[in-house]
C-alpha cells in the first residue's frame, strides 16, 4: 500500500478521535433520502424499478456506537419498497488523496458494511462465483416488510467512524484481475470531516431480483445515505 494511504488512514484515526467515545453512540442521526429519480452507480432508479409510489415519503435513521475495536450499526427504514431486499454499503474511496485507495477485493469505491472475516460468505455470493445472487439476508441486508418497514442491527470488528476496514484479514482478492491489489487496511471515508466522498453510508434497494449480490452492489436503487 502506497504511503499516502496510510498516512490518511492514520490521520482519519486521529481526527476521528473526537466523535470516537467507547461504548457511546458516536452517530445518532436521520438518512438522508435521495430523490427517487437519483440515478444508482448501476444506472437505476427507484422510480425506474421499484412500481408504484415513488416513496419520497420514506425515511430513515442511523445509529453506530463504538470502542478502539469495534462498531454496533442500526439502520432503520421506515416507508419504503415493502417486502423488498436491502443492502447496506461503506465509502472507501473519494476526493483527493482516496483515488487509489479502493477496495483491492473489486477496485470499487464501496464495500460491504460487513467485517472482514465475512469476507468467505460475500465472496461466495459475488456475481464472479454466484451470478444470481442470495435472497437470503448476508451480513449487511435486511427486507422491509409489508410497510416498508426494516432494520438491519449489526456488530463489526473495526471502528467506522476515524477508522479503515480490514481487508487484511481476508485471504486473496474477490474478483478476478484483481490479484495486483494488496490487501491492507483502508481508511473509511467521512464527508463530514472533509476528506471528500459523497458518502459514508448507503442504503439501497434491489427491487428488480430482490438479492444480495455479496462484495457487489450489483443492480440497485440509490434509497438512502449518511450524511
Amino acid at each position: 500500500m502506497k504511503f499516502s494511504t496510510i498516512a490518511i488512514a492514520a490521520a482519519m484515526c486521529v481526527s476521528g478521535s473526537a466523535f470516537a467515545k467507547p461504548g457511546n453512540d458516536v452517530i445518532s442521526d436521520d438518512l438522508s433520502r435521495r430523490g427517487p429519480g437519483s440515478t444508482s452507480g448501476s444506472g437505476h432508479t427507484v422510480e425506474g424499478n421499484c412500481g408504484g409510489p415513488d416513496y419520497q415519503g420514506a425515511t430513515g435513521k442511523l445509529t453506530i456506537s463504538q470502542n478502539e475495536g469495534s462498531s454496533t450499526v442500526n439502520v432503520e427504514v421506515e416507508d419504503a419498497v415493502p417486502n423488498t431486499h436491502f443492502t447496506v454499503w461503506m465509502r472507501i474511496k473519494g476526493g483527493a488523496g482516496f483515488n487509489d485507495a479502493g477496495s483491492p477485493w473489486t477496485g470499487g469505491g464501496a464495500t460491504p458494511l460487513c467485517s472482514g472475516t465475512d469476507f468467505a460468505s460475500l465472496n461466495a455470493n459475488s456475481p464472479w462465483n454466484n451470478p444470481a445472487g442470495s435472497t437470503d439476508h448476508l451480513c449487511n441486508s435486511f427486507t422491509t416488510d409489508a410497510n416498508g418497514d426494516g432494520t438491519l442491527n449489526t456488530t463489526v470488528n473495526f471502528p467506522v467512524v476515524g477508522g479503515a476496514y480490514p481487508f487484511q484479514q481476508a485471504d486473496g482478492p474477490a474478483r478476478p484481475g484483481h490479484d495486483d491489489h494488496a490487501d491492507v487496511p483502508t481508511a473509511i471515508v467521512d464527508p463530514r470531516t472533509g476528506t471528500g466522498g459523497p458518502f459514508m453510508i448507503r442504503v439501497v434497494s434491489h427491487c428488480l431480483d430482490n438479492a444480495n449480490h455479496g462484495l457487489s452492489p450489483s443492480n440497485r436503487e440509490a434509497f438512502f445515505q449518511y450524511p
